[in-house]
């Protein structure tokens, strides 16, 4: 019984460990445009059934189940430049990066000069090319023979994208997702609303998230204390043995 009230304990740490990460992670990025925050959800371990006088349940720990992608709407704020986009609700915009199809809530654009043929294509923070509703890169258009950006047309131009189960999407870092069998296919949507001159901000709350960081740091301490107890009575057995 004592091997399993260390495993539990051990179990727990780890768990809460994992946890005080992910809650880090929010709170890190709690200014970084279309971040979408994430919450850890826990389950028990195998539980054994002890029949002899009374039926009683004993647990041997936990572990973190699943981390959840929280995609409520965060706060628009305005910047007033037209390379900046917000795509609403639960679009995304889609980016082709080193040859992959990501997608982002960080609509802050800028101009990159394609190789190929010298026109300017719209790209995101980290080189990748915005694209359209069809999948292409988008090159950005001026009025007439001017330098001037023909804002609506870009606007236009700029696609959104759905998927039918977006908390399956695979968050791959620099604020990028990738889809998964869960979260389906990227589907071109044209009736998801998006505003030019505007970013969607972080979800993070850092009461929220300060909140969560104190109790799940009593936890892992909590946890710290069970182990350390539990290794206290097993040198006290062993020394009685010997």
């Amino acid at each position: 019984m004592a091997n399993a009230g260390f495993h539990a304990a051990a179990s727990g740490v780890m768990g809460y460990q994992s946890a005080l990460d992910i809650t880090a992670n929010n709170m890190a990025n709690v200014n970084t445009n279309g971040f979408k925050a994430s919450r850890a959800s826990f389950q028990d371990i195998l539980y054994h059934r002890w029949t002899q006088n009374e039926r009683v349940d004993r647990g041997h720990g936990m572990r973190i189940d699943k981390t959840d992608l929280m995609f409520e709407q965060s706060a628009i704020r305005e910047t007033g430049l037209m390379l900046d986009f917000a795509a609403l609700d639960e679009g995304f915009f889609a980016v082709e990066n080193n040859g992959r199809i990501l997608y982002t809530k960080d609509g802050s654009f800028g101009l990159t000069r394609a190789d190929d043929d010298g026109e300017w294509e719209l790209c995101d923070q980290s080189g990748g090319f915005v694209l359209d509703y069809n999948g292409d890169r988008i090159t950005v258009p001026f009025i007439g023979d001017s330098s001037e950006i023909d804002g609506v047309a870009l606007l236009d131009m700029v696609g959104v994208y759905s998927f039918e189960n977006p908390y399956g999407l695979n968050q791959i870092g620099n604020n990028y997702f990738e889809q998964t069998p869960s979260s389906g296919e990227a589907a071109a949507d044209p009736e998801l609303a998006k505003r030019q001159g505007f970013l969607e901000s972080s979800s993070t709350s850092i009461g929220g998230e300060m909140s969560r960081m104190i109790e799940h740091q009593r936890a892992f301490q909590l946890n710290a204390a069970m182990v350390k107890t539990h290794g206290e009575i097993g040198d006290v057995i062993n020394n009685l043995r010997n």
